[in-house]
């Protein structure tokens, strides 16, 4: 078995968010980064090369190929397709850019901004764009106004359609399918919505998190479904606990884990291997989440999954630091193959490589 390799690699910039290139045939060794709270914020685009310096513990290092400035905080990115990436900002717009492989630089291109879709609408100010979602071709805004906005990768200036989904901050959206999608507010309460359907014509179904402490609130911070049962969601909050939803079945939460001692700030499944599951938190940690093996193994059969096991959740799941006492918060983190990469308030971005 082979050891975690940890490696750390500063960037001279607070990241708030990490994706890997995707890549069909082999383990990709490009990746990208959005910036926040600079004087000017950048999404950037990296490639890792072999260490030719003394330092031989570390592999590999990343090197700048191109980057692109951004108006305002860059707040979420995902992949619409393995050359398209949708950036979300603070200025409650979002951009496309275009990354065009080549053997020595590669290159990164801003191809589309969208209008302003986040304000609000008594001041008319901009409202930050807080999370995106992508399905196929549509990509699902959110922002402190409480609207989500659909719309299609082909045309970001036209809007699908906008649902006024709530009355107050959303911080997370996640596509369930292509017609259905989930929103979180501050106040911890998860709404399921039609992407089909007007404002007023949206399924009356909310739940909310669990919290240690029934008096207060504790809002949803992140929001993940099962890459290959979208049923199972997870839900990381403000208290650093997790809350699993079958969506099948909304009368009450699957499971409930006590996790990190500060706000999670990302959570999800390995894109390759759901079995494993991730957690970023404010304190600087990062924690991998294991289905016991044979568990793990009889869920891909019967369609189960230890995640909706109940008061039995811990003992079917084991859970390992990946990183620990960095004491700046990770913001953002993602999985390709055996690597995991993060990035991080420390203005580095952290690689882990053999990850399992």
């Amino acid at each position: 078995m082979s050891f975690p390799k940890v490696s750390s690699h500063f960037v001279s910039e607070k990241i708030s968010a990490v994706r890997w290139l995707p890549e069909q045939l082999h383990q990709s060794d490009r990746f990208v980064t959005g910036s926040w709270d600079m004087d000017h914020n950048f999404v950037r685009l990296y490639r890792l090369q072999s260490n030719q310096y003394a330092d031989t513990s570390v592999d590999y290092i990343p090197r700048c190929n191109d980057k692109v400035a951004m108006e305002a905080d860059v707040t979420a990115m995902e992949f619409v397709d393995k050359n398209t990436l949708a950036v979300s900002c603070a200025d409650g717009h979002i951009s496309l850019m275009n990354v065009q492989r080549a053997v020595e630089e590669d290159q990164l291109q801003r191809t589309a901004r969208s209008e302003r879709l986040h304000y609000f609408r008594y001041s008319n100010k901009s409202a930050p764009c807080t999370g995106l979602s992508v399905y196929g071709g549509d990509i699902a805004t959110v922002g402190e106004d409480g609207c989500v906005n659909i719309m299609n990768a082909s045309n970001v200036k036209q809007v699908k359609r906008t649902i006024e989904a709530d009355s107050m901050s959303l911080l997370s959206v996640c596509y369930i399918s292509q017609q259905q999608l989930v929103t979180a507010n501050r106040m911890g309460i998860i709404r399921v919505l039609d992407a089909r359907a007007a404002t007023g014509a949206q399924p009356k179904l909310s739940i909310g998190v669990a919290s240690e402490d029934e008096k207060s609130s504790n809002f949803v911070s992140a929001l993940s479904t099962h890459p290959m049962q979208q049923h199972i969601l997870l839900c990381g909050t403000e208290e650093g606990s997790i809350t699993v939803w079958d969506l099948r079945n909304l009368e009450c939460p699957a499971s409930y884990l006590s996790a990190h001692d500060s706000p999670i700030t990302d959570i999800g499944f390995h894109r390759k291997d759901p079995s494993k599951v991730f957690t970023a938190a404010e304190a600087g940690e990062v924690w991998m989440w294991t289905e016991n093996k044979l568990i793990g193994e009889r869920n891909l059969q019967d369609g189960s999954s230890a995640w909706l096991s109940g008061d039995r959740v811990r003992s079917l799941i084991s859970v390992d630091g990946v990183l620990t006492k960095i004491r700046k918060s990770i913001n953002s983190f993602d999985t390709n193959g055996s690597r995991l990469l993060c990035g991080s308030d420390t203005e580095a971005v952290y690689l882990i490589d053999n990850i399992f």
